[in-house]
């Protein structure tokens, strides 16, 4: 399953506090280079230059905003939430600064907090289907599952073409037992992104809880198809063929899924054993 994962946006501001404009100029320029250290992916050389232009300019919102990203990619949670704080104290209306925040304390499971923080880009920016999305995914995990369901509702009324926004919402209706309101979710983001790997393979976990087993085997081929390194798309398609008593088929599917991932062998391990009992007892 694809997790469902927090817009954290990155941002590109001008100066607006009170140094002198050569302090500014250079602000800038060293602001510009460490985005693009942060595009190659060099984050700690953007932590470094965002740091040069943060002391050419402490009053910079946009540098602690953005050093806070770069320390966030590189999961440095608490010096990343620290620098958000900062940009929020100097912007108050920052949304993004709010919206990565919240990001980062979902991270740390401090999710009371983080949810504080997704209400306020609401609050600035109440037409925001990002803010409204993270906020989403943090009321599935603090398991409120109607609010998580209203805020992905409400990021799709804003951005009608959000696949994410289907998704997710159909991974709440799922674990709500509206099966075939999960269905209609993954199908309406495969839509938009027909190569939507984990549309598909939850799509066929919620048909197949429905017991259409065909139609689950169809989605978790799909999605074997565009990603064949996608092991829970066989270990799931290796559930559904002990279901049509197909033992062979099965066991390859799970020893294909542990050649991918062999995290997943304890789940992987029992039903191994039950396709052993099976093929044997028919010799």
């Amino acid at each position: 399953m694809r997790r469902s994962c927090l817009t954290v946006a990155f941002l590109l501001m001008v100066v607006t506090s009170n140094s002198s404009a050569q302090s500014s100029g250079s602000a800038v320029n060293y602001t510009n280079r460490a985005m693009t250290h942060y595009a190659h992916g060099d984050f700690d050389a953007a932590i470094a230059d965002f740091g040069i232009a943060i002391a050419f300019d402490p009053g910079y919102a946009a540098a602690f905003y953005n050093r806070g990203r770069a320390l966030h990619a590189k999961r440095e949670l608490d010096a990343a939430i620290a620098d958000y704080t900062k940009a929020i104290a100097l912007d108050p209306r920052l949304a993004q600064a709010y919206n990565n925040r919240c990001g980062a304390r979902k991270d740390i499971d401090d999710l009371d907090r983080a949810l504080a923080n997704c209400n306020n880009p609401i609050e600035i920016k109440p037409s925001s289907a990002d803010a409204y999305s993270n906020r989403g995914i943090v009321q599935h995990l603090r398991a409120d599952l109607d609010g998580a369901v209203a805020d992905f509702t409400r990021a799709i009324q804003i951005k009608p073409r959000r696949a994410e926004a289907y998704y997710n919402r159909g991974v709440v209706r799922y674990l709500k037992g509206d099966l075939d309101g999960a269905i209609s979710d993954y199908g309406r983001s495969i839509e938009i992104d027909p190569r939507y790997v984990a549309a598909y393979c939850n799509r066929g976990a919620a048909k197949q809880s429905k017991g259409d087993v065909d139609g689950a085997i169809d989605d978790y081929n799909a999605a074997i198809s565009i990603n064949p390194g996608h092991a829970l798309a066989y270990f799931n398609r290796g559930l559904a063929r002990m279901i049509q008593r197909k033992p062979t088929e099965a066991l390859l599917d799970f020893v294909r899924c542990l050649k991918l991932d062999g995290s997943l062998e304890p789940r992987v391990r029992d039903h191994i054993k039950t396709i052993g009992l099976q093929i044997e007892s028919k010799r």
